[in-house]
């Protein structure tokens, strides 16, 4: 609800006008009511549009200048992705010009000009105005139509608007008001209440003009608004002149202000390009909030983001080659030597140069003394260089494959881009997965060894618990399961569309570009960023490599790489040579050969969607609560509580209450149908019934996703080579493996 002070005078020499601010949740302030936005109080009373908080003190964000540089990353690459996408709608008869696109601010002739840090303002959205929009009125009883251009304006006619006297045949009184619940919209962000006029070019004055805000035979400029028709696009108006009466059209039209700009002397031969929509304010295409997330990389690890910056190619190739043990010529002693010495490790090296002169003097002597130093030379330079991160990066030798895949990451958008999320995922191992406990609690609970917080009570109980968990976690093909006590997450709005959430809209069976808006300027001139930062409860999920590899084997996927598990590259690494984007905004998810990459990121997908409709079923936590983050090269992927408010404990208590119960229900068959039977799985196997969550909830907007690849079945949309064909699923393979 709001702050009812309603908007009042705050000085009655310059009439200025004071909005008022809203109560709501930082989570819904930062996404739904975000600038922009438009919205009605509990019991539809009003219709208002979300405003910035212009005041001289900002809600700054409580992040450090780390984060922020991680956001700034994603906001680039977000903007780039975005103007590239949308400027592929044009054609040679219908060019697509750059502020069709992206707004101005981001621009600079014509290309992408990303704002720095000292033009944005990071703020933690915990309070937001609000103004009522649209003022336009119509009497539910005559008809009269009334349009105000301001707050100040309607207040000032206010009491001649309550006076006015119906018309109406039946009426005994003033007009009974409402306000009219309708806006027209564009693709271009643009929005304007409803009028009888409408924007023309006018090449006398070079400048648009609301033509027709007259009626064309008697020049009266007072109208009426017939809204019988139950189609919103067949309602128009008409002269109020009881003799006249006269009405344009049978139905209303509006050309976008903005594009008419824009296109100039063209705007006639552009019609279609310039035409708004008319549609209810509570509809949810009037407003989309353009949202990103990435995972917080601990204080300890805050190198790795400088991987992902665009000139730090080779230290993330690097970076990729020791993650995945791509292994080349071993380091010379005079290498490594100079690597610990740079690093201050002095100590570690002396130990080196005391072992290395116990084995000369033990070449003349006890051979098995020479073995024993052998080996813990081995030892030490393993641990160098396998630690986290290691005291000595180890020499790589990339594939090329690899190396053109860096070379391309501008293929791939943030949330999808494997190298990113390789980066996102070690700095989640260092910080969680493999940290040591903080003050006695680990930061990351295996189920399959629990600590004293979640284990039963007694040492017989939580062994017999351990040991079950571990036979189901072979079932399920889990290499890894449990509980992230704090799954750290930046959250950030920066900007809005409208009529679409992606940069490209097919209307009226041709292409136009959707343009990205930032939220209006605060006082100081800087664009406001929306962040809000969560450290909530998390499940985390890794799936056994060896399964995931006989599983990709049995489906028969066209460029399955060679690799098996006595191979000293892990099968991450071979997943990156054939990764393949799925196109800025799923622009290249189409029907094609049955691929390992797109088959892996199903899976996982899939799998995390299960999980989350299994934890909404036991735990009481609604879909709509929870989020998912997949790591493909590692195959992982976590499933979150999405929340800034009180965390309550939700996961963690669905283990100490269900435990393997809550594993043993993957099992069950019935989990893995839909209501919509055959009709659901000859669409792909994934509809709203079955696996498919609210978009707000979902990575990828419910697209790479089918039942099949758990419980087996026709093949997934996107697989082209096994169509017709029933194809194994992954759970079902794991159980016939182990019971065999």
């Amino acid at each position: 609800m709001g702050t009812r002070k309603g908007f009042l005078a705050a000085d009655d020499d310059d009439r200025t006008l004071t909005a008022p601010t809203m109560s709501r949740s930082r989570g819904q302030l930062g996404s739904a009511y975000a600038p922009g936005a438009f919205f009605t109080f509990e019991g539809g009373l009003g219709s208002c549009i979300s405003i910035p908080d212009l005041t001289a003190t900002t809600d700054d964000a409580p992040i450090q200048s780390v984060t922020k540089s991680q956001i700034i990353l994603r906001l680039h690459e977000i903007w780039q992705s975005w103007f590239l996408r949308a400027s592929a709608a044009g054609t040679a008869d219908r060019p697509v010009v750059p502020q069709q696109c992206l707004e101005e601010a981001i621009l600079n002739r014509g290309v992408v000009s990303p704002l720095g840090a000292d033009r944005l303002a990071f703020l933690s959205p915990l309070r937001m105005k609000y103004a009522p929009a649209p003022l336009t009125f119509v009497c539910n009883k005559c008809s009269l139509f009334k349009r105000f251009t301001s707050v100040r304006d309607m207040a000032k006619n206010m009491d001649q608007l309550r006076n006015n006297r119906c018309t109406s045949v039946d009426a005994k009184g003033p007009c009974q008001w409402r306000q009219v619940d309708v806006v027209f919209v564009h693709w271009s962000g643009e929005w304007m209440p409803v009028t009888p006029g409408r924007w023309e070019w006018d090449d006398r004055n070079n400048t648009p003009r609301l033509s027709g805000e007259e009626c064309q035979l008697c020049g009266g400029n007072e109208f009426k608004l017939n809204t019988d028709s139950p189609r919103i696009g067949k309602w128009h108006f008409y002269c109020a002149k009881p003799s006249c009466g006269h009405k344009g059209a049978n139905e209303w039209r509006q050309q976008d202000k903005f594009t008419t700009e824009l296109f100039r002397d063209q705007a006639s031969s552009r019609l279609g390009e310039r035409r708004m929509e008319p549609i209810s304010y509570r509809a949810s295409s009037a407003y989309y909030s353009q949202s990103e997330q990435f995972v917080l990389f601990p204080e300890s690890e805050h190198q790795l983001i400088t991987l992902l910056e665009p000139q730090n190619d080779d230290q993330l190739a690097a970076f990729i080659g020791s993650l995945f043990r791509f292994g080349g010529a071993e380091l010379t002693p005079a290498e490594m030597k100079a690597i610990l010495l740079a690093a201050g490790k002095t100590g570690e090296w002396e130990t080196y140069e005391s072992l290395c002169l116990m084995r000369e003097s033990a070449v003349s002597g006890d051979g098995s003394l020479k073995a024993v130093v052998d080996s813990e030379l081995k030892k030490l330079v393993t641990r160098w260089t396998t630690s986290s991160p290691p005291l000595i990066p180890p020499r790589v030798d990339l594939p090329l494959a690899i190396t053109q895949q860096l070379a391309s990451r501008g293929e791939y958008t943030s949330r999808f881009d494997p190298f990113v999320l390789a980066v996102e995922h070690e700095a989640l191992n260092r910080g969680k997965l493999s940290a040591p406990p903080d003050g006695g609690r680990a930061k990351f609970v295996r189920f399959n060894h629990l600590d004293d917080d979640l284990a039963p009570k007694g040492a017989n109980a939580k062994a017999k618990q351990e040991a079950e968990t571990q036979h189901l976690m072979k079932k399920l093909g889990m290499a890894d399961l449990g509980l992230i006590r704090e799954f750290d997450l930046c959250r950030f709005t920066h900007g809005y569309t409208r009529v679409s959430a992606t940069p490209i809209l097919n209307k009226r069976n041709k292409d136009v570009p959707v343009r990205l808006k930032l939220f209006e300027p605060l006082n100081n001139g800087k664009r406001p960023i929306y962040v809000m930062t969560q450290a909530n409860e998390a499940l985390y999920v890794r799936l056994d490599p060896e399964v995931v590899y006989k599983w990709l084997q049995a489906i028969g996927v066209s460029d399955l790489p060679q690799w098996d598990s006595s191979s000293p590259v892990k099968l991450g690494g071979k997943l990156l040579e054939v990764a393949e984007p799925f196109g800025r905004y799923f622009s290249l998810l189409k029907e094609g050969d049955a691929t390992t990459y797109r088959y892996v990121y199903t899976l996982l997908h899939t799998y995390a969607h299960a999980l989350m409709k299994n934890v909404a079923e036991l735990s009481g936590l609604d879909l709509g609560s929870m989020g998912e983050y997949i790591f493909p090269l590692d195959l992982a992927f976590v499933v979150y509580r999405n929340g800034t408010t009180m965390e309550l404990g939700n996961l963690s208590s669905l283990w100490r209450n269900e435990n393997n119960l809550f594993l043993r229900r993957f099992l069950d068959a019935s989990i893995h149908r839909c209501n919509s039977g055959r009709l659901c799985d000859a669409a792909g196997g994934a509809c709203p019934d079955c696996i498919m969550i609210p978009e707000t909830s979902c990575v990828a907007q419910n697209q790479l996703l089918s039942r099949a690849v758990l419980k087996g079945g026709p093949p997934p949309r996107e697989d082209g080579t096994h169509k017709g064909q029933h194809i194994r699923g992954f759970l079902e393979m794991t159980n016939d493996h182990n019971e065999s």
